[in-house]
């Protein structure tokens, strides 16, 4: 039975796979974030105790200890250095922050994920940086970038000029100067 003495402090829902020694790699998909651990849903039931490799979108890989089942939910202990848990924990919980946002209070526009994720960013100070959309909207992208912008940053995205509005790990979110044209925006779109 999953115990739930310890309160959910964030839903978080983000892809994931999970493989151990025992077991070949299976599909998950985080639920909460408690202060003991996470959980995840499978089809596939990992034994309690059994020593997980995980790799979640957006936070990354890290070994983890799972301490409960209960159908197809699975609760795990994170098993990191003290630094490495406490970056988890603060991504996972800006990640949640983030999907707990009414949507439609702060983006004008509906996304899409884009087949051409492969993009060049022009920077102002002359860098050129690879990037690699996340997603695409008539006002704006969320890229990943290896390198830190700032934001207010003025860049080009492909040949769109836009500006960084905010950065998180791994990434950030760009404004386009000019909105496109909303007829524009469709999965084959190239900026």
């Amino acid at each position: 039975m999953i115990h739930r003495s310890s309160a959910s402090l964030r839903t978080l829902i983000l892809p994931a796979y999970c493989r151990s020694r025992e077991q070949s790699e299976f599909h998950a998909v985080t639920k909460d974030i408690y202060q003991s651990g996470i959980s995840f849903r499978s089809a596939t039931k990992p034994q309690i105790d059994q020593v997980l490799t995980c790799s979640v979108r957006y936070v990354g890989v890290f070994e983890a200890r799972v301490v409960e089942t209960e159908g197809h939910l699975f609760i795990v202990r994170v098993l990191t250095s003290r630094e490495r848990g406490g970056e988890i924990a603060r991504t996972m919980l800006a990640l949640a922050h983030e999907q707990v946002r009414p949507l439609e209070a702060w983006r004008a526009h509906s996304r899409i994920s884009p087949m051409n994720k492969d993009v060049l960013i022009t920077v102002d100070d002359g860098r050129i940086l690879p990037g690699r959309l996340i997603n695409v909207s008539a006002s704006g992208a969320a890229l990943v970038v290896e390198d830190t912008l700032e934001p207010g940053a003025h860049i080009v995205i492909g040949s769109t000029p836009a500006r960084v509005v905010r950065d998180f790990r791994g990434g950030i979110g760009a404004a386009f100067i000019a909105p496109l044209d909303p007829a524009q925006i469709h999965a084959g779109i190239r900026l």
